[in-house]
């Protein structure tokens, strides 16, 4: 039987990572990644509370995480990320996030294009769901970090709503 943990992710999150570690649920992580190096630090025994019962299924909202087997951590016996852990392996995940949508998002070519259907065109490539709420929240980061390297800290006059006139 192979261990899993849960954790609360948001929607678009949740669908991103899936999709990068090859779209199979649990999702695998990947050995010596950044995710690994923090479930390694922070996993640790059942509780002992007699009224702690362990997670069996996601709850609406969670994805389940296949943990990796380390050398010096069995995951047979440590198998429970406390809050902590789970807090920042969930801010690990955003951060991978925000780096591969800037880095993907932020280049010459898609400058010169519609910020909207560029942004659409890289959730459907990257196995997240357009929607309203998922495009609005994306949108939102990627103008969050345009406005963190702009002069001056203005942004630029790109369209950036899906409804924004020509």
């Amino acid at each position: 039987m192979e261990n899993t943990i849960f954790i609360t992710l948001e929607p678009y999150l949740a669908q991103w990572l899936k999709h990068e570690m090859g779209g199979t649920s649990p999702i695998p992580v990947k050995r010596a990644s950044a995710e690994a190096a923090i479930l390694q630090l922070f996993l640790q025994k059942q509780p002992r509370d007699p009224q702690y019962r362990p997670q069996i299924k996601a709850l609406p909202g969670q994805v389940e995480i296949l943990l990796p087997r380390f050398r010096l951590r069995d995951t047979r016996t440590y198998n429970y990320l406390p809050p902590r852990g789970e807090k920042a392996l969930h801010q690990c995940i955003r951060n991978r996030f925000k780096v591969a949508m800037w880095t993907d998002l932020h280049t010459v070519g898609n400058v010169v294009k519609r910020t909207d259907i560029v942004i659409s065109d890289w959730m459907e490539k990257h196995g997240i769901e357009v929607d309203d709420k998922n495009w609005n929240t994306i949108a939102k980061i990627l103008q969050r970090c345009r406005a963190t390297y702009c002069k001056n800290n203005r942004l630029t006059d790109h369209k950036s709503s899906k409804d924004a006139e020509m």
